[in-house]
């Protein structure tokens, strides 16, 4: 989960990083991640609703490495 960053806004193939202090870690954005109703029996009643638009991105890792709960960089590579 990335906070203060619109990681709907990054079209598919864009390669970025992120980096929580261990060194960067490459990743690639596929496609939009959108809510499901399963949400309300996994989480709990009202998830759905309360998660409608706020989905972000499905993304694959393309490095190992080491993130970190925290505070961290994120950089479109290229840019």
């Amino acid at each position: 989960m990335v906070r203060g960053f619109d990681v709907g806004s990054l079209a598919r193939g864009t390669v970025f990083t992120l980096d929580s202090g261990e060194g960067p870690v490459r990743f690639e954005a596929h496609r939009p991640a959108h809510p499901c109703a399963w949400m309300d029996v996994a989480v709990a009643p009202g998830a759905f609703k309360a998660l409608r638009g706020k989905g972000g991105m499905r993304c694959v890792p393309l490095d190992d490495g080491v993130l970190r709960v925290g505070k961290a960089v994120l950089a479109i590579v290229g840019a």
